[in-house]
């Protein structure tokens, strides 16, 4: 991600600047669950840039507490422009909760007078764990339901790239606009991603499918002990509904042209050293 040299960035956390600290960076210290924090740590802020989230350590306090004091703050501050990552269809996932949390904060900061920018994700091609480089490596590819259920990816480096120009984007026009994200050509089935990784590997891979009546069985009794795995299942079972699709009209118009799929996955290959 490259902004241009004109732009102060001012990152915020709980713990301030990181051991490996950029020396163009400004750190503060600030807590989602603190609004005192947070009213400290926007001052002199013209644009907020918000892709924070905590379902992933079991919690979602981040996700609707955590991004309703953002905004409040905010709001507050008087800031110019309001980027938030947001999920691609999420106004359609009321049963998958960190994707219902994404919808809540949208509808919190157009009720909050603040000009903003949603950018909407679909699912992620690499994973915090890539669960599927992991796969390729050993000759196999695990797919989600069934082989051919088409939902839309992003590369998470393309998409702080987003957020980036959401945030730098000159003028007016961009404000208060939903931007799904994604490729070229239209969303893919796992059995399309694993055809076009296995040419680009080289290497012959076996699909593996965790079929849909497997997540249905699940969802009950994995939500007794882990909210994490249960907003997973909701997760994967909302993929099955084929409206987990990303619209691009307004990425090229505002962003520039969408990376196709090969180009995507050769680079995501680059980087997991899959090819060189």
């Amino acid at each position: 991600m490259t902004l241009d040299a004109s732009v102060a960035v001012v990152a915020m956390s709980r713990k301030g600047a990181p051991s490996n600290e950029n020396a163009d960076v400004e750190w503060v210290r600030g807590d989602m669950m603190d609004p005192g924090s947070l009213d400290r740590a926007l001052q002199g802020v013209d644009i907020v840039v918000s892709s924070a989230n905590s379902y992933m350590k079991g919690s979602l306090d981040t996700d609707f507490q955590g991004n309703k004091n953002l905004i409040e703050a905010a709001a507050r501050a008087n800031v110019g422009r309001f980027v938030f990552l947001s999920i691609v269809s999420c106004e359609a996932a009321s049963a998958v909760p960190h994707f219902h949390a994404k919808k809540v904060a949208e509808d919190l900061i157009k009720a909050s007078g603040v000009s903003y920018v949603f950018v909407r994700a679909p699912s992620f091609l690499d994973q915090s764990t890539d669960y599927i480089a992991q796969g390729v490596k050993a000759g196999r590819f695990l797919a989600m339901g069934d082989k051919t259920t088409r939902w839309s990816y992003v590369l998470t480096d393309d998409l702080a790239s987003y957020l980036a120009k959401a945030a730098t984007f000159p003028g007016s026009e961009i404000n208060n606009q939903s931007i799904d994200v994604g490729w070229r050509d239209g969303p893919k089935s796992q059995q399309e991603i694993a055809d076009i990784v296995s040419e680009i590997t080289k290497r012959r891979l076996k699909v593996r499918v965790v079929p849909w009546l497997a997540f249905r069985l699940l969802a009950r009794p994995v939500k007794l002990f882990s909210e994490l795995g249960y907003d997973l299942i909701q997760m994967f079972l909302f993929f099955k509904k084929g409206v987990y699709v990303s619209n691009i009209s307004q990425q090229e118009h505002f962003f520039g042209p969408a990376p196709t799929p090969r180009d995507a996955i050769t680079r995501w290959a680059k980087s997991q050293q899959l090819i060189s």
